[in-house]
């Protein structure tokens, strides 16, 4: 764990949410630091859990855009068929040089996010919980 540990632990967290004026809003979010703005989305739902996980390049390798699109594209259907509420987003690193497109899925249950992660073959996924920061759930030994 500790090749990917420190990377997922600086990366920057990117979601879009929808605001006021109904232009959507970047909020950004780092591992261990709490976000009001989160919270307040998770509230909204009803809901005291989240996850923000991406399908890309199982494994941390990086594979090909198109298969990563597919598999964006294979999440999401996934998430509409549970009826989760879904928000789309971004993790990588500081500079720059490694984004995958990712979800905020709110109101999944630890389960169902490992089986997902499983299913995609994630190294670690984001698990958000109302009033805590969020933290990196781990898959790899």
């Amino acid at each position: 764990m500790s090749r990917y540990q420190e990377t997922y632990q600086k990366a920057h967290y990117l979601v879009l949410l929808p605001g006021e004026s109904g232009a959507d809003i970047e909020v950004s979010f780092r591992i261990n630091q709490s976000n009001q703005q989160i919270d307040k989305l998770m509230e909204l739902h009803g809901k005291q859990m989240a996850c923000f996980i991406t399908p890309c390049n199982p494994k941390g390798v990086r594979i090909d855009d198109k298969e990563n699109l597919r598999l964006m594209q294979e999440l999401e259907n996934t998430v509409q068929q549970k009826q989760l509420p879904y928000y789309f987003g971004q993790g990588g690193d500081s500079n720059g040089a490694w984004i995958e497109k990712s979800l905020l899925i709110v109101g999944i249950d630890k389960d169902v996010a490992d089986e997902l992660a499983h299913q995609y073959e994630q190294n670690a996924v984001v698990w958000l919980e109302l009033g805590s920061a969020p933290e990196l759930r781990w898959y790899i030994e």
